[in-house]
């Protein structure tokens, strides 16, 4: 063979050798640059997920924090309402024992507990085995002066209280309720209530959850009495409407799964959400810390730490689910109140995160390889046409190629060590540039993702988290149960309120002003979100304490007005319509501060709408004057007030609903009766917006007039 030829067939050896040997360590090079990004990858997914589920707990903890102040704040108000019940009961009782020859007179004449009737009403029985004498009844006489005392607190605070009642040391047993179960074997003395208030006299004893003698749940207060010689004769107790509890405190809670509960001195539970299912469930109570805890004595502890001092919140494993929780003291009775929600739903969206992530990671992956594909293709080309200059090229070639990607490779394992900031030197005019341009980008688009997620994510957990408590502040100032005044036979009354996706401010409220005169109102706050909840709770508030100490509805709300004008730097404001009706006649004395014109059901029996003079919106002028009226509803009238929800509702094309489609609703129910032509409103707006989304509040008060005996006829259209 010709030397030239061996040349050509050892160059083209060489050559091709050269190339495999090249490609084996790009392979190489390559496979170890795509071990070393997965691994430093997954280092920096691991500390994103830790550092956004730290920034999610963070969030939470606060609104959790804030949650448990303001669920305290509300039940250890209505407890105290308990407990003020209580003394003063208990202090009016100590006035008659005190000086019984001054009150032997009384008017008031309870029936037995066996013969009592399903009204509230005053009651007594005595203990077993009592010898009935006649200083026994002397004494059941002076206690019925109690009536003075506990018919207008069960009538305020019907809401809070479910039993009023007192116990003497002689056996009677005087009780003021609606519940007529007689208990033969009954002994006053003995019961807890009486035992634990003559353990400690001078204080309000607070008994934690138990079954009563009826097996009912039931919270009790008690305080005992003395005579004029400071010997203890009898004790006052009253239990807590436990249904009101449960629904207003415990019903409340931070996201889907978040919710409430109460600890009592012995850190057992007093009451939860799953209550009365556990009862049921185990034919009594079952709610020790360890019946709910695992690890009770480290949770314990936690809690007390918590509630206590300055404790944050913590994970706790309640009912086999992992919840993140925190705890506060309620002033009043010494118990906890604590707030939970669960965990995962806290963590949830750490797994859209590392989701998009992974893609990302995958999509980078998947170019490098692409790229690193067609370089190789170059390279074989480029040998087989530059075969005489084998070993130069391949030299220059491996140069080329390994240096870059060698280089490339220590900016990946810095990057892995959270330096984002140093880019690879790398500029050439290939694809081992375009690579490394490409990764010097992926730097940047992670860096720039990681810290745009964490902080929508932490904007979004706190947005969602001040109108959930919003929501739960706003569901919680409204009376919602029907009908509110079942003794009042001369009116039918009903109200809704549906909410908005967002949080608004409407609210209604109706409380009597005394036993002949009913206060109406409905109001609408401007703005959204926690602040209206706010302000709607502070003008509900200012507009039925000023109602409850007299006046017109103009008066109420002129002086409403300037205490809402005081330091009123967001400029809000809340249009609202006030009426006062008298039970008797059916007049209604109104004012309107730039609210809808209310609807009234004249003696044709139809709908239409009062265009009343609208006085300026509260909040809006200090000094604002408003101008009564008045409406007289026949027997069988009705009057129907809304917000601006109801006329204003759009469906998909833009158009409002408007007032003459409510009036044509509310004709539809000839028998006037509020829950109906409520209800039929509510429907009508609903098929005309069909799926067009809520923009606003829908809230409306319905009331009729019956007449004074409560008969009227009723009205047919």
């Amino acid at each position: 063979m010709k030397i030239g030829k061996k040349l050509i067939l050892s160059m083209l050896a060489l050559t091709l050798g050269t190339m495999l040997l090249v490609s084996a360590g790009l392979s190489a090079i390559v496979g170890t640059l795509r071990d070393n990004i997965h691994q430093q990858y997954e280092v920096i997914r691991t500390d994103a997920e830790q550092t956004i589920e730290e920034g999610l707990y963070a969030q939470d903890s606060d609104s959790l924090a804030v949650l448990a102040d303001m669920q305290m704040e509300v039940t250890d108000s209505r407890l105290r309402i308990v407990s003020d019940a209580v003394t003063h009961a208990a202090e009016y009782a100590e006035k008659l024992y005190a000086s019984p020859s001054e009150h032997t007179g009384s008017v008031y004449s309870p029936v037995h507990l066996s013969q009592a009737p399903d009204t509230i009403s005053a009651r007594y029985m005595f203990s077993a085995g009592v010898e009935e004498t006649d200083a026994l009844y002397d004494e059941l006489k002076l206690l019925s002066n109690m009536e003075e005392v506990f018919a207008p607190t069960m009538k305020y605070n019907r809401r809070f209280l479910d039993n009023l009642y007192v116990g003497t040391a002689s056996g009677i047993f005087y009780q003021y309720t609606d519940n007529n179960v007689f208990l033969e074997n009954y002994v006053v003395t003995r019961r807890h209530w009486y035992v634990s208030a003559t353990s400690s006299p001078g204080k309000v004893m607070w008994k934690e959850t138990e079954i009563d003698s009826y097996g009912r749940p039931c919270i009790t207060a008690s305080m005992a009495v003395k005579d004029a010689e400071g010997k203890i004769v009898a004790v006052v107790a009253a239990d807590v409407n436990f249904d009101q509890l449960m629904s207003n405190v415990i019903g409340s809670g931070l996201g889907e799964t978040g919710e409430t509960f109460v600890l009592g001195a012995t850190r057992d539970l007093v009451a939860y959400s799953s209550f009365m299912e556990d009862v049921e469930a185990h034919n009594g109570l079952y709610n020790t810390f360890e019946d709910h805890f695992s690890e009770p004595d480290s949770v314990r502890k936690k809690i007390d730490d918590c509630a206590l001092g300055d404790g944050e919140a913590f994970h706790a494993v309640l009912d086999g689910r992992e919840i993140y929780m925190t705890a506060r003291v309620i002033p009043s009775t010494g118990w906890l109140l604590c707030t939970a929600i669960n965990a995962e739903e806290i963590t949830e969206p750490i797994g859209k995160v590392t989701g998009r992530s992974d893609q990302l990671f995958a999509d980078a992956q998947t170019k490098m390889t692409d790229e690193f594909k067609a370089l190789t293709v170059k390279a074989i080309l480029a040998f087989a046409a530059i075969a005489v200059l084998a070993v130069v090229i391949g030299y220059f070639i491996s140069r080329t190629i390994s240096k870059p990607i060698v280089m490339l490779t220590d900016t990946v394992k810095n990057t892995g060590e959270g330096d984002f900031d140093r880019k690879s030197d790398v500029d050439t005019r290939d694809e081992i540039g375009d690579l490394a341009r490409g990764f010097n980008k992926m730097q940047d688009d992670l860096k720039r993702y990681t810290e745009n997620l964490k902080t929508v994510t932490a904007e979004k957990e706190r947005i969602g988290a001040e109108l959930n408590v919003a929501t739960k502040i706003q569901a919680d100032m409204l009376p919602r149960i029907f009908p509110p005044f079942p003794q009042k036979k001369e009116i039918d009354l009903f109200a809704s309120m549906t909410p908005a996706k967002e949080v608004g401010g409407d609210f209604y409220d109706f409380f009597l002003i005394d036993e002949s005169h009913l206060a109406l109102v409905i109001a609408d706050v401007s703005g959204k979100g926690v602040p209206a909840a706010l302000f709607m709770v502070i003008s509900k508030t200012l507009i039925k304490n000023r109602a409850m100490q007299g006046g017109t509805p103009a008066q109420i709300l002129a002086d409403v007005n300037n205490q809402l004008c005081e330091g009123n730097e967001a400029d809000m404001f809340v249009t609202c319509w006030l009426g006062i009706c008298d039970l008797t006649t059916g007049r209604i004395t109104a004012a309107n501060a730039g609210h809808e014109f209310p609807a009234v059901c004249g003696p044709d029996g139809a709908f239409e709408l009062l265009k009343d003079k609208h006085g300026f919106v509260l909040a809006g002028m200090e000094g604002a004057r408003y101008r009564d009226y008045e409406i007289q509803l026949e027997r069988g009238g009705s009057i129907f007030v809304y917000t601006d929800g109801v006329p204003e509702a759009t469906d998909a094309d833009g158009d409002m609903f408007g007032t003459d489609r409510m009036l044509e609703a509310l004709n539809r129910r000839p028998d006037n009766q509020p829950e109906g032509f409520i209800g039929e409103v509510g429907s009508a707006v609903k098929a005309f917006t069909g799926d067009a989304p809520q923009f606003d509040d829908v809230t409306m008060v319905g009331m009729t007039w019956r007449g004074k005996d409560g008969k009227g006829i009723l009205t047919e259209n």
